[in-house]
């Protein structure tokens, strides 16, 4: 589904999905989200947050506890990232908003 929305991540979801974890794949989500975010792609940027809140969202419970742990994860370094005056973190969805206060909160990020 990742490779549909997002054909950059195409070839490498392919190789992914036939040897790799739902953890494997969702990092190379996270590595191609994080490389838009540095070379300041923010449509791209934009696309790969909404993809991985309706990951999250309809996702299995191994696909949810990935992107909250891999994913989340992965990007905190970058979501401090400005972009016309505003942190990259304003583009997450509302449901990766929670969950990462939550993490926040609990100390996990």
């Amino acid at each position: 589904m990742i490779s549909l929305q997002i054909p950059g991540l195409s070839f490498p979801m392919q190789q992914l999905v036939k040897n790799g974890t739902v953890c494997k794949v969702v990092h190379a989500f996270a590595d191609y989200t994080s490389n838009m975010i540095r070379g300041g792609q923010i449509p791209e940027v934009k696309k790969c947050f909404t993809m991985a809140g309706v990951l999250y969202r309809n996702g299995s419970t191994a696909l949810r506890n990935a992107i909250e742990s891999v994913y989340l994860y992965a990007l905190s370094p970058f979501l401090y990232t400005q972009f016309s005056n505003q942190p990259v973190k304003e583009l997450l969805p509302l449901s990766l908003k929670n969950i990462r206060i939550q993490h926040i909160q609990r100390g996990t990020l």
